[in-house]
């Protein structure tokens, strides 16, 4: 009978100490994971003029002027947005002619 009650009362002491320790905050550590996922993916593809007006759009952070019946290679990460600046004809200002997704990858936009 001696050795139950010593038993239980090792167990109980134990159970004790395990509920907390579940309850713990976990040892945290700094760990640079940003460094392995720091590179960004490019897009590169071009957009053709096919009106017969000058279309003047931003792509990313660089503003160019779109001549009729010219291309523009573009190189853009992905996620930016190309946008019409002034409005023409066909597009208002402010209008999001593409976004840069690896979909449009070596393919060409034509605006008419």
């Amino acid at each position: 009978m001696n050795r139950r009650s010593v038993v239980t009362t090792m167990a109980l002491v134990a159970s004790l100490f395990a509920s907390e320790a579940v309850y713990a905050q976990p040892a945290s550590f700094h760990a640079p994971v940003n460094a392995m996922f720091s590179h960004v993916k490019t897009v590169s593809f071009s957009m053709r003029n096919d009106s017969k007006e000058s279309i003047k759009v931003k792509a990313g952070d660089m503003e160019m002027t779109l001549d009729p019946g010219k291309s523009h290679d573009l190189k853009l990460p992905v996620g930016e947005k190309v946008v019409a600046v002034e409005t023409s004809t066909n597009y208002p200002a402010g209008t999001v002619l593409a976004v840069a997704n690896t979909q449009l990858n070596d393919t060409t936009i034509v605006l008419r």
